[in-house]
């Protein structure tokens, strides 16, 4: 029998052993203009699998970009090389098909269809879908891969409500410097996360060694940076007419904080987006497994967050605040104000505290006072009961508690929460399903089939912002109105007249003829919408054919090295597709 010749060995062995090292771990996240850009990161064992090629028709994945090397990280084993691709100069509103890794070796892999995602669009006045989930990490440092074995089908349950992005507060793995943890983390997560965007904050859970940039968190997740720290640590995102602030728990000592407080002040109070949202793990109030005021600052002194952020919530009107850290779902009435016992001068409840509120009515915003939610069900175990008077006090003045003591405890603070402020509280695991249309808020608390004994609405509550109007429809900085000039209304047209623009000033021609409306245009300058690939401007992306080879300018005589390359590529192609037919008869 003649016996296979080495070259041959050689080349079924690394044919085969490419056709498993795929990429892993794809995950969207938004770093800029949700309605430009998006970010698109995997993980892969093979560090030439640094491409993306995407196109708006899954047959026709035209354009090619390639990941720059100061957006490739070298990771611990088993996370490989991660990559995270910045795409720019998307068109709003529109699906974008995709598949990462290399010419010849894109995942997925043909002939299964291509992944997808879908820019927001630039209009204000269009809804907003988003969900919220947090503490999916696991409940044992050993035996556990780091990830709830719940996260997925709770996180998986989510997408019946259509969301166009997830926000996670924290916690989403055990162990934030073991990589396998990581690893487990962002292959359970491929199946939603790979479609829809995430925004996330950092849990106590998920820090590791080193801080910043550096830790694993940072190394995975392609998300803004601040200019204070030039970290991602925290960081602010415009999502339509939201303005989402994500700020980090972990910065509570004497250097951090306050650095980090006076950036969220100056950033609430530069934004011009109608509604503010500010997510991060660690809880203002809660009545859980961790307990209002609880953390302390470098005096030893409880109720730092509350001392230091509630003031700035209160001063610039934020409407949500999303918490995690507590494995439970919790919903405290709009509140103003913080405790005596943390330095304030207490707590008020302008719309009523839970036994006066109408619970028909739709909840002030943020100009009223702050809503405050809990939201960590996503899949650690979950605290059914909350914490009464029988409790452990933490600190002398009993100012706040925390597990159960017969010897009880009396503390004002612990009071308060329950007997006014708690207006919600159940231990299922769940998730939070918001949309914000217009000036009107509706979150549906959903608890899932999945981990709990059968799925159930647990709470609904709206959030009126009576200020929304119809001025602030259209991309930031455009208007409706009234004016004459060339420009674009709801119908294309060319002349004067009066119409409502949502362009504001700008250059074209169109038949049609257009609206009217009432109100003073917007300002602005354009010459169309961007065109649906990526604009390749800034050296962010590179448009390539499709076998990512240039021939052009190429001298004949040195094509005949290329063409023998070429030939050798055809051959090994070929013992690779025979070593895949092998093993999939084998």
């Amino acid at each position: 029998m003649r016996r296979p010749s080495l070259f041959a060995v050689v080349c079924s062995l690394v044919c085969a052993a490419s056709a498993w090292a795929t990429p892993f771990g794809v995950r969207l996240t938004h770093y800029a203009d949700p309605a430009t850009t998006m970010a698109v990161s995997w993980n892969s064992d093979v560090p030439g699998d640094n491409q993306v090629a995407f196109g708006t028709t899954p047959d026709a994945l035209t354009t090619t970009f390639v990941v720059p090397a100061v957006n490739t990280s070298a990771m611990p084993a088993p996370l490989g090389t991660s990559f995270s691709a910045r795409l720019s100069g998307l068109s709003p509103a529109t699906t974008y098909y995709y598949r990462v890794g290399a010419p010849g070796s894109f995942y997925p892999a043909p002939p299964a269809a291509p992944l997808s995602f879908t820019t927001m669009s630039d209009d204000r006045c269009d809804p907003v879908r988003f969900v919220v989930i947090g503490d999916n990490r696991a409940d044992t440092s050993t035996g556990a891969p780091g990830v709830s074995d719940l996260y997925g089908g709770i996180i998986g349950e989510s997408l019946a409500f259509s969301p166009q992005l997830f926000v996670n507060t924290g916690d989403m793995v055990k162990n934030g410097d073991v990589p396998e943890e990581w690893d487990a983390m962002i292959r359970a997560s491929e199946p939603t996360w790979s479609t829809v965007p995430s925004i996330t904050t950092q849990g106590n859970h998920d820090t590791g060694d080193p801080d910043g940039d550096g830790a694993l968190y940072n190394r995975l997740y392609e998300l803004p940076q601040n200019a204070e720290t030039d970290t991602e640590d925290y960081y602010a995102i415009d999502v339509g007419p939201v303005h989402f602030v994500s700020l980090n728990t972990q910065h509570l000592d004497a250097s951090e904080l306050p650095a980090m407080a006076g950036w969220l002040d100056a950033d609430l109070a530069a934004t011009a987006q109608p509604w503010r949202v500010v997510f991060f793990h660690k809880a203002v109030y809660s009545r859980g497994n961790h307990s209002t005021g609880e953390e302390e600052d470098a005096d030893g002194t409880p109720g730092v967050i509350n001392r230091v952020l509630t003031p700035i919530f209160d001063a610039h009107d934020v409407d949500l605040v999303l918490n995690g850290h507590s494995h439970n779902y919790e919903r405290f009435v709009p509140t103003l104000g913080y405790d005596a016992a943390f330095g304030g001068t207490g707590r008020t409840f302008p719309a009523g505290d839970k036994d006066t509120i109408d619970p028909a009515a739709a909840l002030p915003d943020g100009t009223v006072g702050t809503t405050y939610v809990v939201t960590g069900g996503g899949g650690a175990r979950t605290t059914d009961i909350p914490f009464y008077d029988d409790l452990v006090c933490i600190d002398s003045a009993c100012t706040f508690c925390t597990g159960i003591n017969l010897g009880g405890c009396d503390g004002d603070v612990l009071d308060l929460d329950q007997d006014q402020a708690n207006l919600v509280y159940d231990g299922s695991h769940h998730y939070v399903a918001i949309e914000i249309d217009r000036g009107v808020l509706t979150a549906t608390v959903q608890a899932t089939a999945t981990g709990n004994s059968g799925a159930e609405v647990i709470d609904t509550f709206t959030i009126a912002k009576p200020s929304f109007t119809s001025a602030l429809c259209g991309a930031e900085g455009e208007g409706e109105g009234e004016g004459e000039g060339e420009g674009e209304g709801e119908g294309e047209g060319e002349g004067e007249g009066e119409g409502e623009g949502e362009g504001g000033e700008g250059e074209g021609e169109g038949e049609g003829e257009p609206a009217e409306g009432e109100g003073e245009p917007g300002e602005g300058e354009g010459e169309g919408d961007p065109p649906a690939g990526c604009t390749c401007a800034g050296g962010d992306a590179t448009a390539l054919p499709a076998a990512g080879l240039v021939l052009s300018a190429i001298p004949l005589i040195s094509l005949i090295p290329l063409i023998s390359l070429i030939s050798l590529i055809s051959r090994v192609q070929r013992a690779r597709r025979r070593a895949i037919k092998h093993l999939a008869t084998g």
